[in-house]
């Protein structure tokens, strides 16, 4: 499965980067096919990073107190291959990272619904705060 994964992401960046000829812009008639090993082994595109560098991973919550509640709701787990919030949780299919900053695309499940979603997060320079860079919100290494 994982590996199918890899293998999809791969494929698909390889056609984001085609040239733009205007054929693009039409309505796809067909189902996408779908990604084997073999098409990931021949691809020039490299694969997709998916695992979470070790100084991201960890467990994060707004202050000690929501640290000592495992049920709080600002808890966040982040872990090599998997990234869990207080209602949803699933495993990491893509991920960017530099120095300090940290983009986690993950298939979420939570609540009885799936979805893809996309975190972006900077790490203080001491590893010890996580800001997400879309709300603002951070939270303290547990």
């Amino acid at each position: 499965m994982r590996l199918s994964t890899i293998a999809l992401v791969a494929l698909l960046a390889t056609g984001c980067a085609a040239p733009h000829d205007g054929t693009a812009d039409a309505p796809a008639t067909e189902a996408p096919a779908t990604a084997t090993s073999t098409d990931a082994a021949s691809s020039d595109a490299e694969p997709a990073q998916t695992t979470v560098p070790a100084q991201f991973q960890g467990e994060y919550a707004t202050d000690t107190r929501a640290c000592n509640s495992p049920a709080h709701e600002s808890r966040l787990t982040i872990g090599a291959w998997r990234i869990k919030f207080h209602e949803s949780s699933g495993a990491i299919v893509a991920v960017e990272s530099g120095r300090n900053a940290l983009t986690i695309t993950a298939e979420l499940t939570g609540e009885g619904q799936t979805r893809e979603a996309t975190y972006r997060f900077n790490l203080s320079d001491d590893g010890q705060i996580l800001t997400d860079r879309d709300s603002g919100m951070q939270r303290q290494r547990c």
